[in-house]
């Protein structure tokens, strides 16, 4: 099968392996689409590293399901669209993966400690995609599942005035779902990209700043609740996001982080001591939240898309076939400076023949 494979940082290719096997109790699926999201360009780029190199990025992944174990338990035929939902990072960006679910229900466990200081799980949360879900909104359950766990582990209370850092895809889906689940007395979100802010006005946010417009006109304790996406940040930058938030956040008040880097980042420890400021994420560590809760987490994720509180439609803004190679080591290497949101590379036979560069309104109706 054909893979892209991140050599070392910025240094990737498109080789072959070989078809992974299916396991006893697991499935083998043909990939449809992936969504480019920020952890594989934080890979790409070098802020997170693996263990060692060559991996194959990609994991907000939708397969189809070509192969059953001969032990597998669960609710899923040949030709059904899986979703998943793991610690790992990889594999996706390859024409076939290998999967070990957890559905909805079940109970099984395998946890390891893992190379990355948490305890893992060789098994992965899964859900089976209804017919009225489009492929390339599909993807889409898994960055959705990762906001909603932290959502649910660190809920907002009631009126809380609350600040998204940052207004890209997991930005706006988690301000769609604070907006419309939890009862805030408003949602507002920052980020360094004036235009992207404008658009995250219209689909999420009550207010757009950037971090010079909160700085100056926003007066200090004026949030409830931060809900940090923010991948890595330069320390050297002015207005750190990260720094304003605190300071723009009143005493006592919650602090939750999504976005994730093995770089240093600044956080104002005499903020945080001073505000007495709580500082909390939801874990990957499935001996505090095991892959059969993630389970039932992703299947409401795919939900809360079926039902538009998440529009996957807004939230895309291209496709990109796995074929052109070119292109898709263009995305990666321009995601800092583009405004655009999710990227679904198409795995899917005639992709190469559409446009690449389509707006996924131009493929799906909104639910708007």
């Amino acid at each position: 099968m054909h893979a892209l494979q991140l050599n070392a940082p910025r240094e990737t290719a498109l080789v072959r392996l070989p078809l992974p096997e299916t396991s006893s109790d697991g499935l083998l699926l043909r990939t449809r689409c992936v969504s480019i999201c920020a952890t594989d360009v934080s890979y790409f780029e070098g802020h997170l590293r693996p263990e060692t190199y060559p991996i194959v990025l990609g994991h907000e992944f939708l397969g189809e399901v070509v192969e059953l174990g001969e032990a597998f338990r669960g609710d899923v035929q040949i030709g059904d669209r899986v979703v998943y939902w793991g610690q790992t990072d990889f594999a996706g960006f390859a024409e076939y993966r290998s999967l070990r679910p957890v559905f909805s229900g079940q109970d099984f466990e395998d946890s390891f400690l893992s190379d990355r200081h948490f305890y893992d799980d060789r098994r992965a949360a899964a859900v089976r995609v209804p017919d009225t879900l489009d492929d390339l909104v599909a993807p889409f359950i898994e960055p959705t599942t990762g906001a909603l766990r932290s959502i649910l582990t660190n809920p907002p209370a009631i009126g809380d005035r609350i600040l998204i850092l940052g207004s890209g895809p997991i930005g706006i889906i988690a301000g769609s779902i604070l907006r419309a689940v939890f009862a805030p007395h408003s949602v507002e979100s920052v980020d360094t990209n004036p235009v992207r802010d404008q658009g995250a006005t219209e689909h999420f946010s009550d207010r757009a700043w950037t971090p010079d417009e909160l700085a100056a006109e926003k007066p200090d304790n004026g949030y409830d609740y931060v809900f940090d996406t923010l991948p890595t940040i330069p320390t050297t930058i002015e207005n750190d996001p990260r720094q304003l938030a605190m300071r723009k956040l009143r005493p006592r008040g919650r602090y939750i982080l999504y976005g994730a880097s093995q770089d240093k980042q600044l956080f104002d420890n005499w903020l945080i001591l001073a505000k007495g400021l709580t500082i909390a994420a939801a874990p990957f560590c499935v001996s505090s939240f095991p892959m059969r809760h993630t389970a039932h987490v992703i299947r409401t994720a795919m939900r809360l898309l079926e039902r538009g509180v998440v529009d996957g439609a807004r939230l895309g803004t291209r496709v990109c076939a796995f074929s052109d190679i070119e292109e898709l080591q263009h995305i990666l290497n321009t995601y800092r400076e583009t405004t655009d949101q999710k990227t679904v590379v198409d795995f899917r036979e005639g992709a190469g023949e559409r446009s690449h560069a389509r707006r996924l309104l131009e493929y799906v109706p909104s639910t708007i």
